[in-house]
């Protein structure tokens, strides 16, 4: 059995060694007003220190806290990128994503050959860090109760995504064809990057509270010595 701390300590490390890896750029985007705004005052609120009952939740209850921290960290951030995908998704008239099983690297040449809209938006549909083939951590399965505790709890991420790709989609003042679907693909790809910080946000300020909790444990063991 694995002791608390060095589950703790296995938590941190996770965290601290994929932020490291990917940085995440900076943003000169948001040309209205009034959306910019709202995006810049929301943000922020996105904060909030997790504990076992969250990381149990987010894992759907499968998993006791212990492991459940380690698999939130990663299902936090495939469950934003899905809610972001679904809502640009809706913009475009398009159906709900479909499953992994069904998704493939596909060739410039297949995705030139794309007979619809759809189905060329299907091929170029951007995987995420946890969220698609090649992530490492995730399965499909892990985050439907993931997107629905930050519906739950973080309803604001959503809402971003929705008001923010809206914007974009009626900026184009036309019906959509390729070039609109590459243009609404690259400013998903913007604003992920930004509600990604914030989701990262929420995640650093739990690893705050794990530290503090080992430091709290270490120094209660030093009292009873």
């Amino acid at each position: 059995m694995y002791s608390t701390p060095f589950i703790y300590i296995f938590f941190a490390i996770q965290l601290f060694a994929e932020v490291a890896a990917n940085p995440t750029p900076s943003l000169e985007t948001f040309s209205n007003h009034t959306t910019s705004s709202f995006i810049d005052e929301e943000l922020p609120k996105i904060s909030a220190c997790l504990w076992h009952d969250d990381w149990e939740e987010i894992t759907g209850n499968l998993l006791k806290y212990e492991l459940a921290g380690i698999l939130s960290i990663h299902s936090l951030k495939g469950a934003h990128e899905v809610i972001g995908l679904t809502e640009l998704r809706s913009v475009l008239g398009f159906a709900p994503s479909v499953p992994w099983t069904h998704r493939k690297n596909w060739t410039e040449v297949e995705i030139a050959a794309a007979s619809t809209i759809e189905e060329y938006y299907e091929m170029k549909e951007p995987d995420g860090d946890e969220y698609g083939l090649d992530n490492k951590y995730v399965h499909e399965k892990n985050l439907p109760p993931a997107i629905k505790f930050l519906d739950k709890r973080f309803p604001t991420i959503r809402i971003i995504y929705r008001e923010y790709l809206q914007e974009k989609f009626d900026s184009l003042q036309r019906s959509i064809d390729r070039e609109g679907v590459d243009f609404m693909i690259g400013e998903y790809i913007l604003i992920r990057e930004r509600v990604g910080k914030a989701v990262d946000n929420v995640r650093h300020l739990t690893i705050d509270c794990v530290m503090k909790q080992i430091k709290a444990e270490i120094y209660n063991q030093r009292l009873k010595l």
